[in-house]
């Protein structure tokens, strides 16, 4: 496994516990009920207290049952969190779950979540051209205006898959970057997708753009007092330390990280751009190490991703049929009565004749 293999699908998961949350400081009375559910999802989320995400996701479902959309999006909020806990089986279920409910509900503006999900899957395997693949097809489905918001999770996914690669490999993460800006609303959708091409910058060692995106991101904050932005924050302080050169700091600021793959890449590529030959191989042993112990996880499990495409659009190609051949049916019925009526009515004439 190279060094660029390796360092492609930095953050990845690191990304996992960002995209899905909407984290607003805001006063307890002014929130409604919906805020104040959503609220405790979002601290539960960032966390490991399973029992109460679970509960709390639950709380939120219930409540927003009755809108199509918000109800699936905490079904794939729900994936997610099992994604970054190394949930994969239950991921797996509750990814066909959501396909079958979208199914079931003819829901086909939503269909691109399970493809979102797909490209996460992928990801998370370091398989990053079917990761982009899939979430590519995703961003594709998406209405143009229709949901700014998912379309923004998208490519900052895109962007955080692109932190390590090469350049001349096609659209890369800075590309990635300026999309999920152009989209951004909010400071804290701002905040995070700066924060993403800043990282981008460190993979590049790109001293210039991340001291661009340094600066915006401080102003930002300092801005939006009230606003929590505090998600990347530590990377972003990471980068600072790599870039004033403070390495020991850098390496210091990882051991809040729990997930030893992120953890190790992060190290890896920190020790990369000391020029720390000895200690980046030994970082990326263990991140093998690592990667072997989830991936063997994951490769237990079936994740027949093109079947699940496949079912989908023949649910989507029944349904036409159905509706084609009802459209006949309907059209040969009228035509015979038609034709029926004509034979009855020249009948009468001839023997009145």
């Amino acid at each position: 496994m190279t060094n660029k293999t390796i360092l492609r699908a930095l953050l990845l998961l690191i990304m996992l516990t960002v995209s899905p949350i909407t984290l607003v400081a805001q006063n307890a009375e002014d929130e409604s009920e919906e805020e104040r559910l959503d609220r405790i999802v979002s601290v539960y989320f960032v966390g490991n207290n399973d029992y109460e995400f679970y509960k709390a996701i639950e709380n939120l479902r219930e409540h927003v049952k009755d809108d199509p959309a918000k109800y699936f999006r905490t079904m794939n909020r729900e994936i997610i969190y099992d994604l970054n806990h190394n949930y994969y089986s239950k991921a797996l279920q509750k990814t066909e779950l959501l396909k079958d409910e979208l199914i079931k509900a003819n829901a086909e503006d939503y269909y691109y979540m399970v493809d979102f999900l797909l490209g996460i899957f992928y990801g998370s395997r370091d398989e990053n051209e079917l990761s982009k693949k899939y979430l590519l097809k995703a961003a594709n489905a998406i209405k143009p205006g229709t949901n700014d918001h998912e379309l923004l999770n998208i490519y900052q996914t895109l962007t955080n898959i692109s932190i390590f690669e090469d350049p001349d490999e096609g659209p890369d993460g800075y590309n990635w970057a300026d999309k999920a800006l152009s989209i951004a609303q909010t400071p804290r959708e701002r905040c995070s997708s700066l924060s993403l091409k800043a990282m981008v910058a460190i993979g590049r060692n790109d001293k210039k753009i991340f001291e661009e995106c340094y600066q915006e991101i401080m102003k930002i904050r300092s801005e939006n007092p009230q606003e929590e932005l505090s998600m990347y924050w530590k990377y972003i302080k990471m980068g600072r330390h790599v870039f004033d050169g403070d390495f020991d700091q850098a390496v210091k600021a990882c051991d809040s990280i729990s997930l030893d793959v992120p953890r190790l890449y992060l190290l890896a590529a920190i020790y990369k751009l000391s020029g720390d030959t000895k200690a980046e191989n030994e970082t990326l042993y263990k991140l093998i190490q690592a990667k072997d112990k989830r991936n063997n996880e994951i490769s237990t499990l079936t994740i027949n991703d093109i079947n699940q495409d496949i079912q989908m659009d023949q649910q989507r190609i029944t349904g036409e049929r159905i509706k084609l051949y009802t459209h006949i049916g309907i059209t040969l019925i009228v035509a015979l009565t038609i034709l029926l009526l004509a034979y009855f009515v020249m009948s009468r004439r001839r023997r009145y004749n």
